[in-house]
């Protein structure tokens, strides 16, 4: 006896962008995002990223110095094409400068990258957490 599914809706894994020219220091951020339960896409530089216009993705992590321009920059054009996806920024040093650059242009937060593994984390749980299946509001 066939049983009829409750929803045809097929249940997506939350996926996170990655937007990392340095390979090892990619493969680090997948370590932290693979136990928290999202997928990854990865991408060398900000143009590969435009190219694709994820626009279901829990959040972007993008370094700020990128190839082919700043994460601020990629901010900015994400925003033009109306993604408001989540931007999460690292650097390798704590460049104020940039930080601030970064923020203006809409990141959620700017991460030095020697604290990421502790800082990231905690973003990560909690965008992902949000954006599963029925995880709206709660009700008490």
């Amino acid at each position: 006896m066939a049983v009829d599914p409750i929803s045809n809706k097929p249940i997506l894994m939350p996926f996170v962008c990655v937007v990392e020219p340095n390979a090892a220091v990619a493969r680090r951020i997948y370590a932290l995002i693979d136990p928290v339960g999202a997928a990854v896409r990865r991408y060398a530089d900000g143009r590969s990223l435009l190219a694709d216009t994820p626009e279901d993705a829990v959040c972007i992590i993008s370094e700020m110095t990128l190839p082919d321009m700043t994460g601020a920059d990629l901010i900015s054009a994400l925003r033009g094409r109306g993604n408001h996806t989540p931007v999460i920024l690292l650097a390798e040093e704590g460049d104020v400068t940039a930080a601030v650059a970064g923020i203006r242009a809409g990141a959620l937060d700017f991460i030095d990258k020697t604290q990421m593994e502790r800082l990231l984390l905690v973003h990560l749980r909690r965008m992902i957490l949000e954006n599963r299946p029925g995880s709206g509001p709660r009700e008490e």
